[in-house]
């Protein structure tokens, strides 16, 4: 038996940007041409859940399965621009330019992607729900920053490609972020040739 090194990595703790793109037709999941980016995340959360069942038989665990249903998202951002807000949450623009919020409004699908390091993410269907919204006086001698949250869930697309994942410095990887973001495109699968 041969025993086969693993290339591995160390990894640095970043985040550089969000992107994103608004889902125009759910029916045949095609997105805006339009990828929009937003340059002071803060963080980004990717939480998965799994349906879990396993069959007891004998005096011990016989068989177990566990099936990835969807990841819920979390995430901050220096600033959630009233145009962004619009987009992900489905509220209308004002004509004075502020934001109408309405207990009709619904939230959007979306692909929303993320640049950390090396890796390059692309989910294919997400929904986001804002977060809490506080204001508090300044105090006196005191400075301090306010900044944005968010949460919601990715879906699986019917193809069941819940997200696509590239690490730059693996070898063959030929994409950049300025390549990968250019658009969000489904991963292939490579060919296998015929024997």
């Amino acid at each position: 038996m041969a025993i086969t090194p693993v290339n591995e990595k160390t990894k640095k703790i970043s985040l550089k940007r969000l992107y994103y793109a608004l889902m125009m037709d759910e029916a045949a999941e095609t997105y805006a041409a339009d990828i929009k980016v937003l340059d002071m995340p803060i963080s980004f959360t990717q939480t998965p859940n799994y349906s879990e069942a396993s069959l007891d038989a004998g005096d011990r665990v016989a068989d177990s399965e566990a099936q990835l249903d969807s990841i819920s998202i979390s995430g901050e951002v220096a600033d959630l621009p009233t145009e962004v807000q619009a987009d992900w949450y489905g509220h209308k623009l004002s004509s004075d330019g502020g934001l109408i919020v309405n207990t009709n409004d619904s939230s959007r699908y979306l692909a929303v992607g993320y640049e950390s390091g090396s890796k390059l993410v692309w989910y294919y269907k997400v929904k986001f729900k804002p977060g809490e919204e506080s204001a508090n006086t300044r105090k006196k001698g005191e400075t301090s920053y306010k900044t944005d949250t968010f949460s919601g869930e990715a879906l699986p697309p019917k193809n069941g490609d819940i997200k696509h994942v590239v690490d730059t410095r693996d070898t063959g990887v030929t994409a950049t972020a300025e390549t990968f973001f250019a658009s969000v495109k489904k991963p292939k699968e490579p060919t296998v040739p015929t024997p």
